[in-house]
């Protein structure tokens, strides 16, 4: 009698423990999004504010956060295409912490509508291609808001190199930038691994073929 009780209580627990885990797997499933083997998470904000659809990843809502790798990278190549309305704003965000504002603990590469109005008075490190505030991007090379643009953003060490639409704007030491701008951490002082993420800003954006190739 005791052995059939005690095979009842494994059972049960056994029973309980899988429960538990397929719980938390769609509790997890639900505030995650996975595509192209990729999975990410919306820090500070709300996943219900990306949509991944047709292979395209739209933030179609504010209070999106950062959707934010799960996995940290250090020496990558990272490709995407990426797409604004009329007085858009974005970012994508590079090798960040999950404390703090991933554009002065990490780095942002700026994606914006430049031609704006709103946006005339900026600093030039604010524009699309440049390292957010610290390093300024060569201009001339976006498309029109509503064409798609590309980026080929490379981080090997302390190089960082930025590629708009086939065109290289920004090439960067990492370890030569010792002045923080805007009373900013400099980027020498930043960290060389960490999460990688799409921001959520005022403004509708949609980004396509997220594609990130590690490096040794």
């Amino acid at each position: 009698m005791q052995r059939q009780l005690c095979k009842g209580i494994i059972l049960m627990m056994m029973i309980l423990m899988t429960a538990c885990s397929q719980k938390a797997q769609q509790e997890k499933a639900s505030k995650t999004l996975t595509f192209d083997g990729i999975t990410w998470f919306a820090k500070d904000g709300d996943i219900n504010s990306w949509q991944y659809e047709d292979g395209v990843l739209s933030c179609i809502k504010k209070g999106g956060g950062w959707l934010t790798t799960e996995n940290e990278y250090e020496n990558f190549i990272l490709k995407l295409e990426w797409k604004i309305p009329k007085g858009g704003n974005s970012g994508v965000g590079l090798r960040y912490p999950l404390e703090g504002d991933p554009a002065h603990v990490g780095m942002e590469i700026q994606v914006l509508d430049d031609d704006a109005e709103e946006y005339k008075d900026l600093v030039p490190a604010q524009y699309t291609g440049g390292i957010y505030y610290q390093v300024a991007a060569k201009r001339g090379f976006t498309k029109p808001v509503g064409e798609w643009n590309s980026y080929e953003i490379t981080c090997n060490g302390p190089m960082v190199n930025v590629v708009l639409n086939g065109e290289t704007v920004v090439e960067a030491n990492m370890d030569e930038q010792t002045v923080g701008y805007g009373d900013h951490m400099p980027l020498s002082e930043r960290p060389r691994k960490g999460h990688i993420g799409v921001q959520s800003h005022d403004t509708r954006v949609d980004y396509r073929n997220i594609g990130i190739t590690e490096l040794p």
